[in-house]
Formats: structure tokens, C-alpha cells, sequence
């Protein structure tokens, strides 16, 4: 049986995309929602660990490292090879007209909703790295990776697990489109597979972080120039 606590908290995930949608009074002034959201996903987050420590959920603690010695080396070079990846673009963005024309071209055909989270000033930039983005890889690897895919995962199986975890994750980003929602959908898939192979939320934390702190890097280089 469910503890009232795990109830509340289940039904606060299916509540939080809903009640961001129709949130009213949205400041045109990015770092504010920035901050707005990072306290919403650290209020849910805080709660989950709550529930957590007082006993209430019917899911065991996070794999925290990788098992196999191989694994985790694999991991260390993966980030590795993307921090270069990551130098090269900017690299490029600042070298290549063509390429940063490519981006800023791809950056106005995104909605508004998508465009309106992404850094233009380095104020914005530092912040969507440093806060938001690391908010994100925290609080939502924890959220669906860990506790949302765990419990489906003992009510029902791991296939049930994978995808309605991800579904859920999409269904988060309802706020930015349905097209988005699939895509950040597909995304859960992707993070659910990477925390189940290398059986650590710490990698997966890791890759959801640099995966948001990459479209900040495309957005703010792309516009460094051309403010």
C-alpha cells in the first residue's frame, strides 16, 4: 500500500506541468523565470527527498556509482571528450560566420516559449548554467531516472518503467509545445537507458547538466556578436 505522503507526491508530478502551463504573470525578464523555476523543481525535489528519508516511498535508493570499474572510466572519457566537443563549438561559433548564422537561423525558427529560456546576455548565460541547468540535471534525474522509473519499474515492469517515466518527463515540457514534448519524451528514453547501463544517477545527472548547458552555449555564442 502507498503511504499518503507517496500519494501526494505522485500526484504532485502529474500536477506540476498543469499548473506551469496555466501560471499566470510570467516576467518577460528571463533570469527571474530562471530562479522561478529552479525553486519549483527544488520545492518537488525537496519534498521526494522528504518522503524519502521519513520512509514514506515504495522505491530503494538511487544506483549512486557505476558497479563495474570499466564503466565508470567509459563515463570519465565520454565527459572528457565532450568538454573538447564543447570548446570546439565555440571555437567555430566565433570563427565561422556561416556557422553561427546556422544557429541563430535554427534559433528563430523555435517557438517562443523555447526561445524565451534560452541566455542572450552573459549575465542570463551564467546563470542558466550555473542555476538552471544544473537545477534541471539534479532535480529531474532524481525525479523521473530515479524515483518516477523505479516505482513503475515494482508496480508493473522496467519496459513500463523506461516509457511512462519518459512520457511523464515530456509531458513536464508541455509548456514549449506538443512537438517538444515528444522530443524531450524520446530524450527521457535516452537518459533512462544511460542511468540503467551504467547503473549510476550520477552520470546521467551529469549528462542531463551538459546536454542543457550545451543549448545555452549554442544560444548565448551564436548572439555574442550580434547584440
Amino acid at each position: 500500500h502507498l503511504s499518503m505522503l507517496e500519494i501526494t507526491l505522485i500526484s504532485a508530478l502529474f500536477l506540476f506541468p498543469i499548473v506551469d502551463l496555466f501560471q499566470v504573470n510570467k516576467s518577460e525578464n528571463k533570469i527571474i523565470e530562471y530562479i522561478k523555476a529552479a525553486v519549483m523543481l527544488w520545492t518537488l525535489t525537496g519534498f521526494l527527498i522528504f518522503c524519502f528519508f521519513q520512509g514514506a516511498l515504495s522505491v530503494k535508493h538511487p544506483f549512486l556509482f557505476p558497479a563495474d570499474q570499466w564503466k565508470g572510466c567509459f563515463a570519465i572519457f565520454m565527459f572528457i571528450a565532450f568538454f573538447v566537443y564543447l570548446k570546439y563549438i565555440i571555437v567555430s561559433i566565433n570563427k565561422n560566420k556561416e556557422v553561427k548564422l546556422y544557429i541563430l537561423k535554427s534559433l528563430e525558427n523555435q517557438n517562443e516559449s523555447i526561445k524565451g529560456m534560452l541566455p542572450e546576455s552573459r549575465k542570463e548565460f551564467i546563470l542558466f548554467t550555473l542555476l538552471l541547468s544544473l537545477t534541471a540535471g539534479i532535480c529531474e534525474e532524481l525525479i523521473f531516472r530515479w524515483y518516477l522509473y523505479s516505482f513503475l519499474e515494482l508496480q508493473v515492469n522496467w519496459i513500463v518503467g523506461i516509457l511512462g517515466s519518459s512520457c511523464v518527463f515530456g509531458f513536464w515540457h508541455l509548456y514549449l509545445g506538443w512537438k517538444h514534448v515528444i522530443t524531450t519524451a524520446f530524450i527521457g528514453i535516452l537518459l533512462c537507458s544511460i542511468y540503467l547501463y551504467f547503473e549510476s544517477i550520477f552520470v546521467v545527472i551529469i549528462t542531463h547538466i551538459l546536454m542543457d548547458v550545451y543549448q545555452g552555449i549554442l544560444s548565448y555564442y551564436a548572439r555574442l556578436e550580434s547584440d
